[in-house]
């Protein structure tokens, strides 16, 4: 199947959410993307695990410095708690 079928359908499934005013998040679209990869490609050698996507389609972005210096900030003053 199309990611943007896959995605439509995901939507039209979602669309109870519009109603009751919950909106869809950047993270879901990208979770839906990431499960259609895995359910689309396979890992060489073993076809009935998915294999991640790329780093372009989904995925923490190499460029976004601020953002993981700014998880990784977090992610030490959360252990010394």
């Amino acid at each position: 199947m199309k990611l943007n079928k896959y995605i439509y359908e995901q939507l039209e499934r979602k669309q109870i959410r519009f109603l009751e005013n919950e909106d869809i998040t950047e993270d879901d679209i990208e979770d839906w993307i990431v499960e259609w990869y895995n359910d689309t490609f396979k890992q060489v050698g073993n076809p009935t695990k998915g294999r991640g996507p790329p780093m372009w389609l989904a995925g923490p972005r190499w460029y976004d410095r601020k953002k993981r210096k700014m998880e990784e900030n977090e992610s030490t003053t959360d252990s010394n708690d």
